[in-house]
């Protein structure tokens, strides 16, 4: 269930929902860091669900001269109010076998809050990859059919996305036997495919995805965060030197990088043991 942080009471129908997947390389969860991070957003609640293993730890947003200490659970909700944004961080995998059961939960309440749009941030295996999508962009999209009436042009002509390549199986036919059905092939991508199954016939969805494989992923992230602000205009984007004027920006953006992500792969060594 979703537990609010205080009393004040939210209407969240006119937000738009972003909510990353536990999949191959945390891009989805790293994507958010950044947009919780840069916008400072404020945390308004948390999921408490038997289906996520429970954790705890320090702020990952803290800034560095911060003198309270804030705690961080498994899975929390932050909102920015200017922008109409909600996001949900999950920090934990899920309890083996109650996957499917949180997925559900999930898709309910995210109906009954009514949100304008929802995204879902995920990954998906590099190596699963089919021979026209090892080059170019490893970024792809896949909308519900209210989302691409409403946002499909603009996707597709504007911003240039992709839509992920689906794949047809060997064995099952359509109706009349003449061609091949085509499914959703999302190999390590969480409950993403299934949760967007479950809302797409009712809610404005689309599915954020990139290709990638375990290790660094930051720069994945900063790849999805891109398209994603180039989409909702998060923050502004700097002209690359050169650039045309009224051109689209394509330098570094304004992104800021969390204290948690300093420690990403451990700390550094110990000198002395070299002495």
């Amino acid at each position: 269930m979703f537990v609010s942080a205080d009393d004040k009471k939210r209407n969240w129908e006119d937000y738009t929902f972003i909510l990353p997947c536990v999949s191959v390389g945390n891009v989805g969860q790293l994507t958010a860091d950044l947009v919780i991070s840069t916008l400072w957003m404020e945390r308004v609640g948390y999921i408490y669900h038997d289906s996520i293993l429970p954790m705890v730890g320090n702020n990952p947003f803290a800034h560095h001269d911060a003198n309270i200490c804030k705690l961080t659970t498994s899975c929390e909700v932050y909102e920015n109010e200017s922008n109409k944004l909600l996001v949900l961080q999950q920090r934990s995998p899920f309890v083996k076998g109650k996957k499917k059961k949180f997925m559900t939960w999930l898709a309910e309440w995210t109906r009954l809050q009514k949100f304008r749009q929802v995204i879902i941030l995920t990954s998906s295996y590099s190596e699963e990859r089919l021979d026209v999508q090892l080059q170019g962009s490893q970024f792809r999209f896949v909308p519900s059919e209210s989302m691409d009436r409403k946002c499909g042009n603009l996707f597709r002509t504007t911003l240039g996305w992709q839509e992920l390549e689906r794949r047809a199986t060997p064995t099952e036919l359509t109706i009349d036997g003449s061609s091949q059905q085509k499914l959703l092939y999302m190999p390590g991508s969480g409950i993403a495919k299934q949760l967007f199954e479950n809302l797409k016939m009712d809610t404005s969805v689309v599915v954020m995805m990139m290709f990638c494989s375990e290790g660094d992923n930051a720069h994945d992230a900063v790849a999805m965060v891109t398209q994603l602000n180039n989409w909702l205009r998060i923050v502004t984007l700097k002209a690359a030197p050169g650039s045309e004027v009224g051109k689209e920006a394509t330098g570094p953006t304004e992104w800021k990088i969390p204290v948690s992500w300093r420690l990403v792969f451990g700390t550094r060594a110990d000198r002395t043991l070299f002495h």
